[in-house]
């Protein structure tokens, strides 16, 4: 595989809700920022869980350059026809080089809704199909990545180490106030991305990947 050449690379990260982003691959983020690449992040659901200003503070801490919500409902996210649509006018739009996603093994409904939704687009984003969604791209996109939120990945196939970004990404998480005072969710997301510096021989901390499609390596 070869890398993206830094500071070309533009990188989309899907999140079916706002702190999804951090706790799956927060790291990687901040590590794509410091090589130079263009990450934007888009949650299909804006409502029911954390505010735009905590998405946007998080993403700050991060180093995304922008962040953008679309129109899904608060509770069962499904793979509406105009959702769908507004995602693919997102691809064709940023015209990413890589995209992250949440695995489809994900035992949230709204997880596994937007695996699909973000495979079913990077797919039409390149064909002659729905106009409404602009221009379309070239060739569908090369590379995609697929994350694991809550649920572990059975078998993984790319690790990326973040223990130098490690508190930056709990940083980051923290500006999630609203959802923290739900449970412990850096205590949870740092647990497992511990986990798998231990069984992988990657680094101390790193988060897991399944390699949808592969074109470039993460790093």
């Amino acid at each position: 595989m070869n890398r993206v050449v830094p500071g070309q690379a533009r990188v989309l990260v899907v999140g079916p809700h706002r702190d999804d982003e951090a706790i799956g691959c927060g790291g990687t983020i901040c590590r794509h920022a410091d090589c130079g690449d263009v990450v934007e992040v888009v949650h299909l659901t804006g409502l029911g869980g954390a505010t735009l200003a905590e998405a946007r503070e998080a993403g700050r801490r991060l180093g995304v350059s922008d962040i953008s919500t679309l129109s899904g409902p608060a509770t069962q996210i499904t793979a509406d026809p105009a959702l769908l649509t507004e995602l693919v006018a997102v691809f064709r739009r940023f015209r990413p080089d890589i995209v992250y996603a949440p695995h489809p093994g994900e035992d949230d409904p709204a997880h596994r809704v937007t695996a699909d939704l973000v495979r079913e687009a990077r797919w039409l984003s390149a064909y002659p199909l729905l106009p409404e969604a602009g221009t379309p791209l070239a060739e569908p996109v090369g590379t995609v990545y697929e994350f694991e939120v809550w649920t572990p990945m059975a078998r993984p196939s790319v690790f990326v180490d973040i223990t130098a970004v490690r508190d930056r990404k709990a940083d980051a998480l923290a500006a999630y106030s609203s959802q923290l005072a739900h449970n412990e969710w850096i205590e949870g997301a740092l647990g497992l991305n511990r986990y798998r510096g231990v069984t992988s021989g990657h680094g101390e901390f790193v988060e897991a990947f399944t390699a949808a499609r592969t074109a470039h390596a993460c790093f």
